[in-house]
C-alpha cells in the first residue's frame, strides 16, 4: 500500500513548474541573443533611418487618428503669442523634425495627398498654406476675365447695379458683412453666387458636426479706385492692382464668426479663434476649389481666406 502511495504522489507532481519556464525562457533568448551579435543580424528598425526610427519609438505608444496629427490645427500666431503656446510659424520645423517635408510650392491640396506624394498623409486640409496657395498673380488672370473693369468710385458701382453687371450683397442671412473701410459690398453675380454657396454649405457642415451655427464674416469686397489709392497712403504694400478691383473677390475671416443672430452690440461677443469652426471653413473652401470653381489663397496676417471666383 506504502509503495502504490508513493506512486500516485510521483504521478500528481507536475513535470514543468514556473522556475523551470523561466530558465528555460532566459536560455533561448541567450541563444538567440548571441546568435544575432555573433554573425551581425540586424533586425528591420536597425535599418531604418535615425530619426525615423526614434519617431517610431517615441509614437509607438501614443497613436492617434492622423487627423490629430495635423499641425496647422495649432491656434494661430496671434492667439498663441498672447498664450505662450507653439505658433504657427514654428508648426513647420515640428514637422520636420517628425519626418514631414512641408513644401512651399504645392500645386494643390488633392495632390499633395496623393498616396505616391505623401504617404503619412490623409486627402483632406492637412496644411492650410499648402492646401491654398493661389498667389495674387493666379487671381488676378480669373478676376479680370470674370470680373467688372475697375471701378472708380461708388456713384459708377451704383450704375452698374442698375445694369445688373454688379450686386449688392448687404442683406443675407447666410453671411455677415464686416465694416468696411476700404471696399463696399458690391460682387459680380458669379462672386455672389459662391458666396451664397459657401456659406451655406459652412452652415450646413457645423449643423452636420454638432457645432454651434455661426456665420462667416466677409472683411473686404469690392475696391473703387478711390479705395485703393486711399489704402495705398496708409499702407504702401497695398496692390494697385488688386483682384478686389474687379468684384469677383472676397476675403473671408477665419478668426472670428458671428453668432447667429446676425448681430452683436459688442466685439467681444464674437466667436474668437475657434479651430474647428476654421477647419470645417477649410474643408468648404477645400472642396469647392478641387472642384475648379475658385481660388484661395491663405492670409496668416490679416486672419482672412483671400478667393476669387473662377
Amino acid at each position: 500500500m506504502a509503495e502504490n502511495n508513493l506512486k500516485k504522489e510521483e504521478k500528481k507532481t507536475p513535470r514543468y513548474n514556473k522556475w523551470k519556464f523561466i530558465t528555460f525562457f532566459a536560455v533561448v533568448v541567450g541563444v538567440f541573443a548571441g546568435t544575432r551579435h555573433l554573425f551581425g543580424i540586424e533586425t528591420p528598425l536597425d535599418n531604418l533611418p535615425k530619426n525615423v526610427k526614434t519617431h517610431a519609438l517615441v509614437n509607438s505608444s501614443n497613436i492617434r487618428p492622423q487627423e490629430e496629427m495635423d499641425m496647422d490645427t495649432l491656434p494661430e500666431s496671434e492667439y498663441a503669442n498672447e498664450t505662450g503656446m507653439v505658433t504657427e510659424a514654428d508648426t513647420d520645423s515640428i514637422i520636420e523634425k517628425d519626418g514631414f517635408q512641408e513644401e512651399d510650392n504645392s500645386d494643390s491640396c488633392a495632390s499633395a495627398t496623393s498616396s505616391e506624394a505623401r504617404p503619412n498623409r490623409v486627402k483632406g486640409v492637412w496644411s492650410y498654406s499648402a492646401c491654398f496657395p493661389d498667389i495674387q498673380e493666379v487671381q488676378l488672370k480669373a478676376a479680370q476675365k470674370h470680373g467688372v473693369p475697375p471701378v472708380k468710385n461708388r456713384e459708377e458701382a451704383e450704375h452698374l447695379v442698375k445694369h445688373q453687371k454688379l450686386v449688392n450683397i448687404c442683406h443675407s442671412p447666410f453671411y455677415s458683412i464686416d465694416e468696411l473701410t476700404h471696399s463696399i459690398p458690391y460682387l459680380v453675380p458669379r462672386a455672389q453666387q459662391l458666396l451664397n454657396t459657401i456659406c451655406l454649405n459652412f452652415i450646413d457642415s457645423c449643423q452636420v458636426k454638432g457645432l454651434p451655427i455661426h456665420l462667416p464674416i466677409v472683411t473686404s469686397v469690392l475696391r473703387t479706385t478711390d479705395d485703393v489709392t486711399t489704402l495705398r497712403k496708409r499702407n504702401k504694400n497695398a496692390t494697385e492692382n488688386s483682384c478686389h478691383c474687379y468684384g469677383t473677390t472676397v476675403d473671408i475671416a477665419y478668426n472670428k464668426f458671428m453668432p447667429l443672430t446676425g448681430t452683436y452690440q459688442k466685439e467681444q461677443e464674437l466667436l474668437r479663434w475657434n479651430e474647428p469652426m476654421k477647419r470645417v471653413l477649410s474643408e468648404v473652401l477645400n472642396d469647392l476649389r478641387n472642384k475648379n470653381l475658385c481660388y484661395v489663397k491663405y492670409e496668416r496676417k490679416q486672419g482672412c481666406f483671400h478667393l476669387t471666383c473662377r
